[in-house]
């Protein structure tokens, strides 16, 4: 009782607590792996055995009565095992703006747009701006130079680049 007492002041709850756990643990398996070692050992005799119960035969159609393979009808609808990605292609962004005017000033041009998806919208644009998803990448006296990046089907960044003239 004293030793007990001993080890609960020096060592805390929590270690004692594991150290019985892992007793526990090493006691359990040393059991197991004993009687492991005793159930694989030969039996005395054969003939001391059960008999033996024969296997149940399971029953099996006859040739005539089996179902053909599924085959999937689509009747107009899409088919749900094929690609989705293959049967529609991806289109090509486009620049939806209109250049209305250009306007030079004291050290480069700007350019007044409008876009064409929701009609009025206007934006006064320079060098390196980004509108409607493209980059304006030069503004010249009559037309103005997107560029457009996107992303093909397998994942390579593909740009464009597509000029704008005024009224066009």
């Amino acid at each position: 009782m004293d030793l007990l007492k001993l080890a609960r002041k020096i060592a805390g709850p929590r270690v004692l607590m594991r150290a019985l756990g892992a007793v526990l643990l090493l006691a359990l398996t040393l059991i197991l792996v004993y009687r492991y070692q005793r159930d694989d050992a030969p039996p005395a005799s054969i003939s001391s055995r059960a008999p033996s119960v024969p296997a149940l035969a399971l029953p099996t159609l006859p040739p005539e009565e089996t179902h053909p393979p599924v085959v999937y009808q689509s009747k107009g609808r899409r088919d749900p095992f094929l690609q989705t990605r293959a049967a529609t292609p991806q289109k090509e962004p486009e620049v939806n703006l209109k250049v209305t005017g250009i306007v030079r000033g004291p050290r480069s041009y700007y350019a007044l747009v409008e876009s064409e998806s929701p009609t009025g919208t206007g934006f006064v644009i320079r060098e390196n701006d980004v509108v409607d998803s493209a980059r304006v990448l030069k503004i010249t006296k009559d037309s103005v130079i997107f560029e457009i990046t996107w992303k093909s089907r397998e994942g390579k960044p593909l740009i464009r680049r597509v000029q704008k003239h005024i009224g066009l």
